[in-house]
């Protein structure tokens, strides 16, 4: 939970920063609010000197028609202007003053708005076994969290496909992976990767799904049934599976997948731990309808942040009593 004493100690000792951003702010809604009475003023006028037109001439709809539209020209010009105007707010909350509250909360942590994981080091977690046609990130976070390094991002990773439909194709995107990428140090040294997958087969199809993972080969049972129930584990050394995935492991990643979401994946390779949480929600992004001294905002924005740093003690992996070759 994040302690209001130090969101109001970073708001403090960034008094100068939030006073120069909320003084943009207020005058980018000021503008808008303007713009809003102008529209309203250029609507009402145009109705009625329609009306009075209409009354005293004959033909006058092509002179109400003008006037009509021309205010939701003044509409669309208005909300393009606004947009550009909280482009802006945005473009300074995220790259002058979040990366500063970030600093002030979390001295260890940095972060960088247009930056995130590549699409390679995503590809070698081996989550996923699709290679993106089109992959974005955003909003990187990178550190330490005591003894760990870690890193985490929003990624949009997405597949490019075509159909057919009235004798046309149509080409059309489909996600392969939407949400926060977090990656740290794992504490023990293997060799063997090994994944820890949401179990869809076993959950749709029961013993048949059972089957059907045996077929595929690596799969391992664990001694955790909730566990079990949750995930199919995949490893080609069970000793070395058993050794990664102990059964304070299995917990911890039960309890971490109840925290998220049951699309969860993770896993095991080149001495890293590799999660992938599904989300449709934008993260780590202003209102700019609240003040930037608002501490609910910031409390949110911190609290999206350590949601996926608060991984590191969950999975214990600030312990080092191994020691790697």
């Amino acid at each position: 939970m994040m302690d209001r004493w130090r969101i109001a100690d970073a708001l403090e000792a960034l008094s100068e920063e939030v006073k120069e951003l909320e003084r943009v702010r207020l005058q980018i809604l000021q503008k808008r609010s303007t713009g809003k009475k102008a529209v309203m003023i250029t609507i009402l006028s145009s109705i009625l000197l329609g009306m009075i037109f209409s009354y005293f001439f004959d033909g006058i709809g092509p002179f109400f028609a003008t006037l009509f539209f021309g205010a939701i020209a003044l509409i669309v010009v208005i909300n393009i202007y606004f947009s550009k105007g909280k482009r802006h707010y945005r473009f300074l909350y995220k790259h002058r003053f979040l990366p500063r509250v970030v600093h002030q909360v979390e001295p260890n942590l940095a972060y960088e708005a247009t930056k995130g994981i590549s699409q390679s080091v995503f590809m070698n977690s081996g989550l996923y076994g699709r290679k993106p046609d089109r992959y974005s990130c955003e909003d990187l976070f990178t550190g330490k969290i005591g003894d760990t390094k870690i890193a985490f991002c929003e990624v949009h990773a997405e597949e490019k496909k075509t159909r057919k439909r009235n004798n046309r194709t149509e080409t059309y995107w489909t996600d392969i992976f939407k949400g926060l990428f977090v990656t740290a140090d794992f504490h023990k040294e293997f060799r063997s990767p090994v994944s820890v997958m949401p179990d869809i087969a076993e959950k749709n199809f029961g013993w048949f799904g059972k089957k059907l993972q045996k077929m595929t080969g690596g799969v391992q049972r664990m001694e955790n049934p909730e566990f079990e129930n949750m995930f199919v584990v995949r490893g080609r050394d069970p000793v070395e599976t058993r050794y990664i995935l102990t059964p304070q492991m299995q917990q911890a990643l039960v309890n971490l997948r109840k925290r998220t979401n049951d699309a969860i994946r993770i896993g095991f390779s080149n001495s890293r731990v590799w999660i992938s949480i599904p989300n449709r929600s934008n993260w780590f992004e202003p209102n700019i309808h609240v003040s930037v001294s608002d501490r609910d905002q910031l409390k949110m924005l911190l609290g999206q942040m350590r949601s996926c740093t608060a991984i590191v003690d969950e999975l214990d992996l600030n312990k080092r009593i191994w020691t790697k070759r």
